[in-house]
This record gives C-alpha cells, sequence and structure tokens, in this order.
C-alpha cells in the first residue's frame, strides 16, 4: 500500500489511539526523503484526526526533527511503552476500602485499575466514548459500571477523568465531563486527571488545534462548536492532580510535562 493510500486508511480510523499513533508513525516514516509530501501527509491526516491531541503531537515531533523516520519511531516507541498505567496503579491508595470512581472506562486508567483488583472501582456511565464498555468488558478490573447518581450516593474518595489532550492550563475532554464532575464531587473528594504519553502539548499547538475542531471569536473556541463535536474544555485547576508517566503533577506544573515542538506548518491553515 502506497504512503497516499495509507493516509486515507488511517483518516478512517476509529478506537483505540495508540495504534492509530503506531500506523502513523510508521505511515509518515516512509516521507523520510521528501518534507513536502511530510507536510502534506501531516496536514491530511490532522485534517480527518484533527480531535486528537496524540496525533497533532506526533506530527510536531516529526516535523521538526533532523530526521523525521527516527523521530516517527521515538514517538511511536514512547507511546507504546507509556508508563502511565504503571505509574497510576502504585499511587492509588493502599490499603483502601472506600470506592473511587473514573468516568467512563477510558484505555489508560482501565490498565492501571487492572492491577488494583483490591479497589472497588465505580465506572461511571454517560460520560466518555462509544467504546467504554468493550473496554470494560475486556477488562481484569473488578469494577462496576454505575449511573452518575448512584456514584454520587457513594461518595468516592477519588474521581479519575482520563483527559483526550491538554496544554498547560486547559484540558480537552468528553462533552459532560464538567458538569459529572460537580454532581459527583464533595469538598474531600480528590479530582486526578490522567494525561497519558502525549496528551500534553505546547500552548499554541494545542490552541491551533482547538482553532480546527471549533471556530474561534475573541474569546476563545466557539463552546457550541465543541459540543456538536462532543467536547469541552477543563481549566486544569479543578483537579487536585495531574497524573502521567512521570507520576503526579500539580495543574500548576504541568507545562514540565510539555515535550513536543511547535512547527509552524502546523499552525498554518490550507
Amino acid at each position: 500500500m502506497q504512503p497516499f493510500e495509507r493516509l486515507r486508511y488511517i483518516a478512517r480510523h476509529e478506537g483505540d489511539d495508540r495504534t492509530m499513533v503506531a500506523e502513523a508513525a510508521d505511515c509518515l516514516a516512509a516521507f523520510d526523503d521528501d518534507l513536502a509530501g511530510l507536510v502534506v501527509a501531516c496536514r491530511r491526516l490532522l485534517d480527518h484526526q484533527m480531535e486528537s491531541p496524540l496525533l497533532w503531537w506526533l506530527c510536531a515531533r516529526v516535523l521538526a526533527a533532523p530526521d523525521p523516520a527516527d523521530a516517527a519511531w521515538e514517538a511511536e516507541g514512547l507511546v507504546r511503552a507509556d508508563h502511565t498505567p504503571g505509574r497510576l496503579s502504585g499511587l492509588l491508595p493502599f490499603p483502601h476500602d472506600e470506592p473511587i470512581a473514573v468516568l467512563g472506562w477510558p484505555e489508560l486508567t482501565g490498565e492501571a485499575f487492572d492491577s488494583r483488583p483490591d479497589l472497588d472501582v465505580l465506572a461511571v456511565r454517560g460520560v466518555g466514548d462509544d467504546h467504554w464498555a468493550r473496554r470494560l468488558a475486556h477488562s481484569e478490573a473488578s469494577a462496576r459500571p454505575v449511573d452518575l447518581a448512584t456514584a454520587a450516593a457513594f461518595e468516592p474518595t477519588h474521581v479519575l477523568v482520563e483527559v483526550m489532550g491538554a496544554s498547560p492550563t486547559q484540558a480537552l475532554v468528553p462533552h459532560g465531563t464538567g458538569s459529572a464532575l460537580e454532581g459527583l464531587t464533595r469538598p474531600t473528594t480528590l479530582v486526578w486527571l490522567v494525561a497519558g504519553v502525549g496528551r500534553v502539548l505546547p500552548q499554541r499547538l494545542f490552541d491551533a488545534m482547538l482553532a480546527r475542531i471549533a471556530p474561534v471569536d475573541g474569546s476563545g473556541p466557539d463552546r457550541q462548536g465543541l459540543d456538536d463535536r462532543g467536547l469541552e474544555l477543563l481549566d486544569l485547576q479543578v483537579a487536585d492532580r495531574i497524573a502521567g508517566p512521570t507520576g503526579l503533577l500539580r495543574p500548576d506544573q504541568v507545562s514540565q510535562r510539555v515535550d513536543a515542538p511547535v512547527p509552524p506548518e502546523l499552525l498554518r491553515r490550507i
């Protein structure tokens, strides 16, 4: 299959983000000696997968690298070896007899719970992608799917939210996350956002992504445009901690996680 034919296949990808990154990295590496084609390939990918911060991260690293193929494979390896699930598993309290809630059953957070069968986990319905129930069914974790009202009645000590992507100030999350947090949290509840490898973008790159997802006016991305795509923005300050491959960070420390450049090719609209 030729590289641009593979681009069309990846553009239609649905499901596991890490699988998509592996496919995209392999495809972009094929443009190693064609920088103009590489720029076009990245733009085409993001035209169809503009809501994937992980792809923005991959494309940014590849476009800014002196050796695009090496950068593509390095990025794929970092995503494949993401330590976030292991770190998160070890950071969750032990022993712990009270419930912990997670919105939906996202990939990395679900893997963290696989190795913690001692925890009473509540998987809250109604927030997240359409594949969460399938992932939960295949999980080794002992989690109970519940609705928001039931989860709130159990008064979980922690609420975990896996972000799609983040900047040093905001997080892109599924629509309904903010209202779910309002219904679940009490003054003593700890809110942890989970941001794996490649999910924290430089502010300018994050803003460029938002401008593609929803029209931007003087006050920022159009809220209705985000709603129409099933997305919303959260201020990072709603969280007590941000969990990732290096452990837990305070919201004001998230800039330490930025590990992608800001290539001008991704800031220009075509």
